[in-house]
């Protein structure tokens, strides 16, 4: 009898867990996207502020049953998922003009936390972004140097998984390193460091990129050229972009910068057929169905960037079309929704969709590009 009481109890409380966040999602959903924009501004920003001193965990996996084994077990959540988020999130505070995140990161030049897995550049160059004096946290922008150097290969090619005898070269590293190592080439005068940063996006271009098309594939196996995947995945879609767009802002004028401004354009008049008429995006871009906040939240900052880029108005609207997408998809509280969930393997995309600090982060710096815009 106290055995059967034992399970009895031990079942109701996992799913009581499951209820639990069952409830919480339901809930916050409940008056989903009726805020006016002035007041879901301020409240998507009040969100992110909130995130970045107590950042909300991004699922590792699908399940939606026996979570609380899933948490005993340590297979809820993933350091390395939120080194990215917090870096994408910071990049939307600090393009509204917050700062203080070096403190929260890094004391006396050095790392509090930090994983050894290349995602970290994105949180690094969030930060290296905003300091005034580089040099005071040069110990610990150069440790994720390393990492990113300790996962190079001998073509100089930066394995996502952080391990350079993988012969997979995935997409969403592009968008984490890129940016990161050009700004790390002019704080510190380390030319080899913007030189890796074109030899990825040159590789992409070349090798990633389903011809006659801006799609880039998940990943791209180094040794045979050959794809892998799928074509347009919408967040893959984001990572390639981003890359473009935020390794150009930080370069000097050099012929590899008019050439990634090219790519960028490239880009920008080919995904424009790709945006669904309630200004959406989708978690697999040719796809009808599937829609996506993360990879709309980057278009939407991506296409007000080159409006200003190009002064081409179209794109301006297509920026405006996504953001208030957005906007209808908020929860009461501030936090963004259906943003898809983390990525399991190559081609293989969750079918979880939920809040993601990423999503949130490019919402804010579309926001900023739309502020500005406005004052002009």
């Amino acid at each position: 009898m106290i055995i059967l009481l034992i399970l009895l109890a031990a079942s109701a409380l996992v799913f009581g867990v499951d209820f639990l966040f069952y409830l919480r999602n339901c809930l916050c959903r409940y008056h989903i996207g009726r805020m006016p924009y002035e007041k879901w501004k301020g409240s998507v920003y009040n969100r992110a502020v909130k995130w970045s001193k107590h950042m909300p965990v991004v699922k590792k996996t699908d399940n939606a049953r026996y979570m609380l084994l899933d948490i005993l077990k340590g297979e809820y959540k993933d350091a390395s998922i939120q080194n990215f988020q917090t870096g994408a999130l910071l990049l939307g505070l600090e393009d509204l003009g917050e700062d203080g995140f070096i403190g929260q990161n890094i004391k006396e030049g050095k790392w509090k936390s930090l994983s050894k897995q290349p995602d970290c550049a994105m949180l690094a160059y969030a930060l290296l972004r905003e300091s005034t004096n580089p040099e005071s946290i040069r110990t610990a922008m150069d440790r994720v140097y390393k990492i990113l150097l300790d996962a190079m290969d001998e073509n100089g090619l930066i394995a996502y998984t952080g391990n350079p005898n993988d012969p997979h070269r995935y997409v969403d590293a592009l968008g984490m390193v890129c940016p990161f190592l050009m700004r790390y080439s002019r704080a510190y005068g380390v030319k080899e460091a913007a030189e890796a940063a074109y030899t990825q996006l040159e590789f992409y271009h070349k090798y990633g990129l389903l011809d006659g098309t801006a799609l880039p594939n998940h990943a791209v196996n180094v040794k045979t050229k050959l794809p892998l995947g799928v074509y347009g995945w919408g967040r893959g879609t984001a990572w390639y972009f981003i890359a473009l767009m935020d390794t150009y802002k930080e370069m000097e004028d050099t012929p590899e910068r008019s050439q990634i401004k090219n790519w960028i354009e490239e880009a920008a008049y080919y995904y424009l057929a790709f945006q669904r008429e309630d200004g959406g995006f989708g978690y697999i871009l040719p796809m009808d169905s599937g829609f996506d906040s993360s990879v709309t939240s980057a278009m939407a900052w991506f296409y007000y960037e080159c409006a200003d880029l190009f002064d081409n108005l179209t794109y301006q609207r297509s920026a405006e079309k996504a953001l208030d997408k957005l906007r209808k998809v908020t929860r009461f509280n501030g936090a963004i929704d259906w943003s898809q969930g983390d990525t399991k393997g190559i081609g293989v995309f969750s079918q979880t969709f939920d809040i993601m600090p990423f999503t949130q982060g490019f919402a804010l710096r579309a926001i900023a590009l739309k502020e500005r815009e406005k004052k002009c």
